[in-house]
């Protein structure tokens, strides 16, 4: 993902996805920003407790903490599907297509690998059977652990699909020497 947007007409026209994929990303988004209200409210509840003459609600930090845990998990999935997350693009200035390619296979089935990973241990925390709960709502870890899951296991398959798709995002221009076009613009 470049930090400058395109033109239109600009790039190759974008892979078309499938309708449950779309779906699946239309939920995911909505329940990344339901989890971004829901902070929101919550640390606003907090700053207006320090200031009424109230003892203060102790589970809107905590479950504002999880909130934030919860929203990094639910949306790795989506970030990973669409080649928004955090990435090097250095490959990208590579000449050669079969490089980028195979560093795009290489990378996304890496990603893959390490998201399964997650996934085992993440279910491994949520059935397990553990009797431990949140300390101030009471909320067993099984359930706290269940968005992860389900974040960790959506991104191993985005990672696996991007593997398998028609290839990455198209290469982007080197960029240009600061001197020698403003030398070249005067000629």
């Amino acid at each position: 993902m470049s930090d400058t947007p395109e033109a239109a007409g600009e790039g190759p026209p974008p892979r078309s996805r499938p309708a449950a994929v779309r779906w699946l990303e239309a939920a995911e988004l909505t329940a990344g920003v339901a989890l971004l209200a829901l902070i929101l409210v919550l640390m606003l509840t907090q700053a207006l407790q320090r200031h009424l003459p109230v003892t203060g609600w102790v589970w809107t930090g905590e479950l504002a903490r999880l909130g934030l845990v919860w929203l990094a998990f639910s949306l790795a999935g989506y970030l990973i599907g669409r080649d928004e997350h955090i990435t090097l693009k250095l490959v990208d200035f590579a000449p050669s297509a079969w490089v980028r390619r195979g560093v795009w296979v290489a990378a996304n089935l890496v990603v893959a690998a390490v998201c399964a990973a997650f996934t085992a241990e993440a279910a491994e925390l949520v059935f397990g059977g553990s009797p431990m709960t949140t300390p101030a709502l009471g909320i067993p870890m099984a359930f706290v652990y269940a968005i992860p899951l389900v974040g960790l296991a959506l991104a191993a398959l985005r990672a696996t699909a991007n593997a398998f798709l028609p290839g990455p995002p198209p290469a982007e221009p080197l960029p240009a020497d600061a001197g020698t076009d403003a030398g070249e613009a005067d000629r």
